[in-house]
């Protein structure tokens, strides 16, 4: 350990479960909590107004009862769009008055709608404060340059999600006398394209009648089984609920298609985590998703809302083991060269250590 005996990394984030809760509970089970000694605060839970009102006070008042006694070495935000950006944006702001560096994660796949709405005055508020953090972290290329755009004078720098990596031991071919498994993991929305893939699903299944989707998520789940009666689709599919731990391992291991056909996106936690287990990934061009998925290499990627690539590429892997292995493969092999536990997590413990060591520099300069 580098940083100051009696002081902490302070880490900020939601409790509410999905892609960026995810990224931390991989901090906490991959031993970076232990080994900076970071404290979490929970800004945000589900619930009613109240409870989330005092859950972000709570956090709140414990982050000024450490800074003033001096137990702050760092502090790391995970943000998205609406009130996440505004919660942890004070979170920030009152440390870096403190003279605490701060680290500001952007990981929000609607960021540029959310700063689009928002009045000429709270776009500036939203470059002011940008710029102020000790450093930006955004997920990919075209994030950086997307923050530059709103932030000219803002220090980003790229940190993509990463996985864990599991012990594989069985081939993903697949077999063709076998129900070919599509597996969707996310929230149910029409922003992530849960709806456009049933259509899709139900076109697929006209040219390979084997096919079977796993729904895994929460959401509008009431409108989506309404839609799969109306489509006449629901003894093919399974709605899963929201899974985790033990349950989602089974799905992934099972899966031979994963899709993920997105509006918006950072860098989904999901798409790396069914590449890592070989499996091939079906896609659209938003967010840092072309910088992950290789077309016609890892999967295929597609503009949002076009329902007929959406099917015509399940049915071209559905059809087709020896393109489902060669694409399996060639998503883990992209995973462990780039996305993995050892290639990404160094990198973020590098940028403690040099914020950490630049403010004791500071420090030390002014006593």
């Amino acid at each position: 350990m580098e940083n100051k005996t009696q002081q902490n990394v302070v880490m900020i984030c939601t409790a509410a479960r999905g892609g960026m809760r995810s990224v931390v509970d991989g901090y906490i089970a991959d031993g970076l909590f232990s080994r900076w000694n970071i404290i979490l605060l929970t800004s945000h839970i589900e619930g009613s107004l109240p409870l989330r009102l005092a859950t972000a006070i709570k956090a709140f008042c414990s982050l000024i009862g450490l800074i003033l006694r001096g137990r702050v070495s760092l502090v790391h935000c995970h943000a998205a769009m609406k009130g996440s950006f505004w919660r942890k944006s004070l979170f920030a702001m009152v440390s870096r008055m403190a003279g605490v560096p701060v680290v500001f994660h952007l990981h929000g796949g609607v960021m540029k709608a959310f700063v689009a709405r928002q009045p000429f005055l709270l776009q500036c508020l939203i470059a002011w404060i940008l710029k102020k953090q000790s450093v930006v972290v955004v997920l990919s290329e075209s994030w950086l340059h997307y923050v530059r755009s709103i932030s000219p004078r803002a220090n980003i720098e790229i940190l993509p999600n990463y996985v864990s990596l599991p012990q594989i031991h069985d081939i993903k071919g697949g077999n063709d006398n076998k129900a070919i498994e599509v597996l969707y993991l996310g929230i149910i929305s029409i922003a992530k394209g849960t709806f456009d893939l049933l259509h899709s699903f139900k076109d697929a299944m006209i040219y390979t009648p084997a096919l079977r989707l796993t729904i895994g998520g929460k959401g509008e789940v009431d409108s989506l089984l309404a839609l799969a009666a109306e489509l006449d689709i629901l003894d093919h599919i399974i709605f899963a609920g929201w899974v985790s731990g033990d349950e989602k391992i089974n799905l992934l291991q099972r899966a031979q298609i994963f899709v993920l056909p997105s509006y918006n996106e950072g860098l989904p936690v999901s798409l790396l985590e069914a590449m890592g287990w070989q499996v091939p990934v079906i896609s659209t061009r938003v967010g840092g998703i072309p910088e992950l998925v290789r077309e016609g290499v890892d999967g295929f990627l597609m503009e949002s809302g076009d329902r007929d690539a959406l099917s015509a590429a399940i049915i071209k892997l559905a059809n087709n083991a020896d393109l489902r292995l060669q694409m399996g493969l060639s998503c883990r092999d992209r995973v462990v060269h780039n996305f993995s536990r050892e290639v990404v997590l160094p990198k973020l413990e590098q940028l403690y250590r040099s914020l950490i060591s630049s403010n004791d520099v500071i420090e030390n300069a002014k006593s």
